[in-house]
């Protein structure tokens, strides 16, 4: 790591699993004194590994570029890496038409034992999925096998849906993860995400036709993402709601003269976000790249009445920007994302765009939102407008290619500029 650097972390439920890290850190910031303190959370990797490569990406790009940034030189910087059990996300850039039944069955399967926790319900799920094309008894034990896999309830824009998802008949559930109809009491309409093969981006024919979401071992694969997102979701703003926070806090009151950044990717986004809410530490700038969240997450009134997102005042709480990286080329935020919410509530409106309700902020940027602003992520060298409280949504298409392409020198300008912004 080319940066002072330490790590810190959390289990499921927030709590430090080796509370001497923090002394850790709390020493770093004694040797190396710095101005300020990037502290980042990964998103949906299944291994520390994975989380420290992309630290070191990350913080590998800021170096490069830290001669162009304004201000940058007298800064003092230092990195705190969260580690947090997450789940690995299916590879939506790998599924889509023309896969074997065969190629579908060993994917769903691969899948169940890498993400479904419980051996118990693992095993049946593995016994089960052979005979999914062929009987709708094993469908219906299927979902419900899935169902206790969900955490109890799930809070937020996107989580209206969440007691349909639950309590719906199997036969509709499944239907609606072939992208052929929408759960009991959810409005239908044509086109969208739900209705989109994820491979080609191509609207399926009404009332069907060739594509991933027509086979039924297709769809079970889908509500297996459906069960890691919604497990995602709520664990991610456990983390940053108990754990993060805490540490943010524990950072402050050590050295309260050191300015705190926060970076997450992915549900990492969602942690940090979260953190943002509930600490009473001062964040002086907040990153989130390819964040795994409503794009209502910051916003007022995102009905049009009076329903304000779930982070509605992190903007209120950071000194600095909040810059989001977003863009068209993230297939995890710009279709799973969509598809994971409405099969729970609404299927097959829009394209998972910005007229969206049920849209990512990776995909789409902060809709609604409190002093937002919308901008382009720019090459090394541009000047970037950040002000006080900002919110800066940052339309990535020319740099960032896909959901894990967010360590590039572009990347690390923004952030840095951020940064320095304070």
């Amino acid at each position: 790591m080319k940066l002072p650097y330490t790590e810190v972390e959390f289990d499921a439920k927030g709590g430090y699993v080796d509370p001497e890290q923090i002394d850790e850190a709390e020493k770093l910031l004694d040797d190396k004194r710095p101005t300020d303190v990037i502290v980042v959370a990964h998103g949906w990797n299944n291994t520390a590994g994975q989380a420290r490569e992309l630290y070191e990406r990350l913080v590998d790009s800021i170096v490069a570029v830290r001669p162009r940034v304004p201000g940058a030189a007298s800064r003092r910087l230092a990195v705190v890496g969260v580690l947090w059990p997450s789940i690995q996300w299916a590879p939506v850039e790998n599924d889509g038409a023309g896969a074997g039944i065969g190629d579908e069955l060993a994917a769903l399967e691969a899948e169940i034992a890498e993400r479904v926790d419980d051996a118990g319900t693992r095993e049946r799920l593995l016994a089960l999925a052979p005979r999914l094309d062929t009987s709708s008894e094993a469908q219906e034990e299927f979902v419900a096998l899935l169902r206790t896999t969900l955490p109890q309830a799930s809070e937020g824009e996107d989580g209206g849906g969440f007691e349909a998802l639950t309590k719906a008949p199997a036969a509709e559930v499944m239907a609606a993860a072939r992208g052929g109809g929408a759960l009991e009491g959810a409005p239908a309409a044509a086109g969208g995400a739900a209705s989109l093969d994820p491979a080609g981006l191509e609207p399926l024919p009404a009332g069907g036709g060739a594509g991933f979401f027509d086979s039924i071992v297709g769809a079970a694969r889908n509500l297996v993402n459906v069960a890691t997102y919604y497990t995602m979701k709520e664990r991610a703003g456990t983390v940053g709601t108990k754990g993060i926070a805490d540490l943010l806090d524990r950072l402050h009151a050590h050295s309260g003269d050191t300015r705190l950044h926060l970076v997450g990717h992915s549900f990492g986004g969602r942690a940090m976000t979260a953190a943002t809410v509930a600490t009473s530490a001062p964040v002086s700038s907040l990153s989130l790249l390819q964040a795994a969240y409503s794009h209502f997450g910051m916003a007022e009134g995102w009905d049009g009445a009076r329903k304000n997102g779930l982070f509605v005042t992190a903007p209120g709480k950071v000194h600095g920007p909040i810059i989001i990286t977003h863009t068209r080329n993230d297939k995890a935020v710009g279709i799973a994302y969509p598809i994971a919410s409405r099969l729970a509530r609404q299927i097959g409106v829009g394209l998972g765009d910005e007229n969206d309700p049920y849209g990512g902020i990776g995909r789409n940027g902060a809709l609604k939102t409190p002093g937002g602003a919308a901008g382009k992520l720019l090459d090394v060298g541009g000047t970037y407008a950040f002000a006080e409280h900002d919110v800066w949504s940052l339309d990535a298409d020319a740099f960032i290619t896909g959901h894990g392409d967010v360590t590039g020198r572009q990347v690390g300008y923004a952030v840095l500029s951020a940064v320095t912004s304070t």
